[in-house]
């Protein structure tokens, strides 16, 4: 039997998945894109992506009188949406939906 013929969509489950993701990554940045498969990329943005973006953020935000620490921030949103977006890698086949057909 092939996976793919073990994987079907249901866009409710589809929509509560990258929901799921994108609350992941609101309370840990990178985390969302580790829940959907998406390991390499969820570890850089928690180890490297956002640690920077802070970093930049309290650069700018001396330079521009505060207005750069909004920098991080949207950082953080973006990642969220990226996790929302991003395909799911992740392998269903041992809970298909109910109107899954096998």
């Amino acid at each position: 039997m092939n996976n793919e013929s073990l994987v079907c969509s249901n866009k409710e489950i589809v929509s509560a998945e990258n929901k799921w993701a994108a609350f992941l990554s609101i309370i840990v940045p990178g985390l969302g894109q580790i829940y959907k498969g998406h390991a390499a990329a969820g570890l850089l943005w928690l180890f490297l992506g956002m640690p920077i973006a802070v970093w930049a953020g309290i650069l700018l935000g001396l330079a521009t009188a505060g207005l750069g620490l909004l920098f991080p921030l949207l950082c953080w949103a973006g990642v969220a949406v990226d996790a929302y977006y991003e395909k799911d890698l992740r392998i269903h086949h041992w809970f298909p939906p109910r109107d899954c057909q096998a």
